[in-house]
């Protein structure tokens, strides 16, 4: 049995978790994001009925047991220090964020209950949901939004706000559930740069218990290991969640999270490679999750260290790319060509630049004109996601033909985005498909961004960035996110050669999970999830 995501419309750009444009319209602009309440896609104190499914009622009750690849001793229950998959989803057991996108990739309001920005963009009004608790039985209130922000400030956070986009010092309550938030530059995107913060308690910073408005409590957290979270019975969606006990488990080896999963020894598993998924498509022991849209495992240069700092040498490796090879090759056939850009499909996404291909006599003559002919580079990769190792091998033997020699570098998967990443001058990455096109600059290219993969720091780029989001007219932003594009993909450090679908493992008595591109198993919406008998 397979659930798939691809009727749904197509995905707007980490959930790393990990990304969109505007609210919906296409556009990059106020209106929609001025409509409010409007746009409250969580709805009241209460959710929709979930009662009835293809499995008949829902089931209340049970522990769930989900299997993920883990990050090793470098877990975290801290979100404003989340990289891995594991931690996003500890965050989304626990926490809840102000706004989040929906499986449909619209703009759901959840903490926020919605948001209006002046007539410049450079401050915005946040209303809160009222009638939430903490997990310790206090009220969620105006105060805890404004310590969450500027704790999502810290140099420690891996969330692109920081003091560069909001004026944290001025933030202040107007009463017990608005917030007014002035920025230092215009913004007219705010809501989607916030669709990375979860919220946390005023004064909240050690993490060794720590306390959410999420669906599930804290029980027990072992980095590398497990984790244990009870249900949270004074949720706010009323109802919800279903299950008593949720808990995750670290099993870094792929063979051993399908082998658990067959066993019974857990219901759920992050990421079947494609092999897996093929054998498994039709059997009755598993159900696959499919979701496809814009998830990219992309290869980087850092344009700061040898031999990228040279813009010709970025350029060949980009050539020498073989993109519908890699598809077929790497991720037998699943996904589509990508054009070295984030985004694909999402609105805002520039389609009018040439799709880019392999041209290895041209690769040849830039490697020449640079002093490079016969570049030999260590490629980092991992199996951290299905077909990363496989489309860095593909791309080695490609490399051949051009005179670069590529040296593949297998690093284990626990430990992939721990201390050294970011370090790398040659490497792959993990994107899914939840940002914006801006907000996934903001995360990996623009000042501050956290995960700066590719060191890019232009003074050009730059100038226009701030232009690009202190622009309020939809036509004049959307030409000036191109021209931001269009820079990128001549000049940057990645070489986005195509994306790929995320499939999950699921048990046949798993029930409520929806296939979502914005991250694995569902993208965190653990409230929703039951046991079938």
């Amino acid at each position: 049995m397979t659930t798939d995501s691809s009727s749904r419309p197509a995905p707007l750009a980490e959930r790393l978790y990990a990304r969109r444009d505007v609210l919906r319209g296409g556009a990059f602009g106020l209106g929609a994001v001025a409509l409010g309440g409007t746009l409250a896609g969580c709805g009241g104190g209460t959710t929709p009925s979930t009662s009835t499914t293809s499995a008949g009622a829902v089931r209340k009750g049970g522990t769930m047991t989900v299997g993920f690849i883990g990050n090793g001793t470098s877990e975290t229950v801290n979100p404003q220090q989340a990289v891995a998959i594991i931690d996003g989803a500890r965050g989304f057991a626990l926490f809840d964020p102000f706004v989040r996108f929906l499986p449909d990739q619209s703009l759901g309001f959840v903490l926020a209950e919605s948001m209006e920005p002046n007539s410049t963009a450079t401050a915005w009004t946040m209303h809160l949901r009222r009638g939430v608790e903490w997990h310790d039985g206090s009220p969620f209130v105006a105060e805890d939004a404004i310590f969450t922000l500027r704790f999502y400030g810290l140099p420690t956070s891996t969330v692109p706000l920081a003091s560069s986009i909001i004026d944290l010092k001025n933030m202040k309550a107007l009463d017990s559930h608005t917030v007014h938030i002035p920025l230092h530059s215009a913004n007219a995107d705010l809501p989607n740069f916030l669709q990375q913060i979860l919220v946390v308690k005023n004064g909240e910073t050690k993490y060794s218990h720590p306390i959410g408005t999420g669906p599930f409590k804290f029980v027990s957290f072992t980095p590398g290991q497990r984790s244990v979270f009870a249900r949270n019975p004074h949720y706010w969606q009323t109802g919800k969640p279903y299950l008593d006990e949720l808990k995750f488990v670290s099993i870094p080896d792929q063979t051993a999270r399908l082998n658990a999963l067959l066993g019974g020894q857990i219901d759920a598993m992050e990421s079947l490679d494609y092999a897996q998924a093929r054998q498994y498509e039709n059997s009755s022991r598993l159900k696959l999750l499919r979701a496809n849209g814009a998830n990219y495992v992309p290869i980087y240069m850092a344009t700061t260290l040898e031999p990228f700092t040279d813009v010709r040498v970025r350029q060949a490796m980009r050539l020498i790319a073989n993109r519908p090879q890699l598809i077929q090759e790497a991720q037998l056939g699943n996904g589509q060509i990508g054009n070295d850009l984030f985004g694909q499909g999402h609105p805002g996404f520039d389609t009018s630049l040439p799709q880019r291909e392999q041209d290895i006599g041209q690769a040849k003559s830039l490697l020449k004109a640079a002093g490079k002919s016969g570049l030999t580079v260590t490629l980092y990769s991992s199996t951290v996601a299905a077909g990363m190792l496989e489309s860095a091998t593909v791309f080695a033997s490609e490399a051949s033909k051009a005179g670069v020699t590529v040296k593949v570098q297998n690093v284990p998967a626990s430990t992939y985005f721990g201390p050294d990443y970011l370090k790398q001058n040659f490497a792959q990455s993990l994107w899914f498909a939840y940002d914006s096109v801006l907000s996934q600059m903001a995360r990996s290219v623009a000042p501050h961004a956290p995960f700066n993969e590719t060191h890019w720091n232009d003074a050009a780029w730059t100038k226009l960035w701030y232009q690009t989001l202190a622009t309020v007219d939809d036509a004049k932003r959307t030409q000036l996110s191109h021209e931001l594009q269009s820079i990128l993909w001549n000049q940057g450090g990645y070489m986005y050669w195509g994306d790929f679908p995320l499939i999950d493992g699921l048990s046949p008595k798993v029930q409520g999970v929806a296939a979502d591109s914005g991250g694995p198993l569902g993208a965190g919406d653990f409230q929703d999830w039951w046991l079938s008998a």
